[in-house]
């Protein structure tokens, strides 16, 4: 399990979060959601390293993750995907999961799980990361932390510029990862993008975890939508 206990991050002299809870047990996918600024970023970050936590604890398993360097996070078991991809744009399709694998030392049978989930990679296996479309980028990014094999998955906006089709592969391989006991976690404003595959949802309002609600059922129209995220 993931858990997150009174964490306080930001930037310099600029506070972020202030007090932020919550957990992911395993096998569950926890939605994300707030207004800009709230802070869903930069718990992310936080947890993976990139984000100094000033106060609180992180902790996976009960290993403690607050405090670890960027690079030791992921050997732990905590893939991300930053929003906006961050791929090695200049290697090849082929180098970037190859990226993925030496972070825990895998080898060639998580290549193949992952290719599994995403065939259309393997069609591009030689080609320039940056030259694919955006969904096959995202595609490419979700597969690169994939290869860690992880106990937990941080994704930050996936849908963002996707068309339906790509939407609907993420949603899948949401599912696919669930079933097999990855927690996962999940910043989204779209509602129609990612409840259906949600179990719950954390709604962050000004640096801390205002409520957390079932994902069933749950509308543009419901109320903690429109308090915390609609307009």
């Amino acid at each position: 399990m993931l858990q997150v206990t009174d964490l306080h991050a930001g930037y310099g002299a600029v506070t972020v979060l202030r007090g932020l809870s919550l957990q992911a047990a395993a096998g569950e996918v926890l939605c994300v959601m707030g207004r800009n600024g709230a802070g869903k970023s930069t718990l992310m970050k936080a947890i993976m390293g990139l984000v100094p936590a000033s106060a609180g604890q992180i902790t996976l398993d009960g290993a403690r993750v607050s405090g670890l360097s960027a690079h030791e996070v992921p050997r732990l078991g905590i893939g991300y995907v930053p929003q906006g991809r961050r791929l090695f744009g200049d290697l090849t399709v082929a180098e970037n999961i190859e990226i993925g694998l030496m972070t825990r030392r895998h080898g060639t049978a998580t290549r193949t799980r992952v290719l599994d989930l995403f065939p259309r990679l393997r069609e591009r296996m030689g080609q320039v990361s940056r030259t694919l479309s955006g969904g096959e980028q995202q595609m490419l990014a979700i597969a690169r932390a994939l290869c860690i094999e992880p106990k937990v998955l941080l994704l930050d906006e996936p849908t963002e510029g996707l068309q339906p089709s790509m939407i609907a592969l993420i949603r899948e391989t949401v599912v696919a990862l669930k079933a097999t006991g990855v927690a996962t976690v999940l910043v989204e404003q779209r509602v129609d993008a990612v409840l259906s595959v949600a179990d719950s949802v954390a709604f962050v309002d000004h640096g801390r975890v205002a409520e957390v609600v079932p994902a069933a059922g749950m509308t543009h129209a419901s109320p903690e939508f429109l308090k915390y995220v609609g307009i």
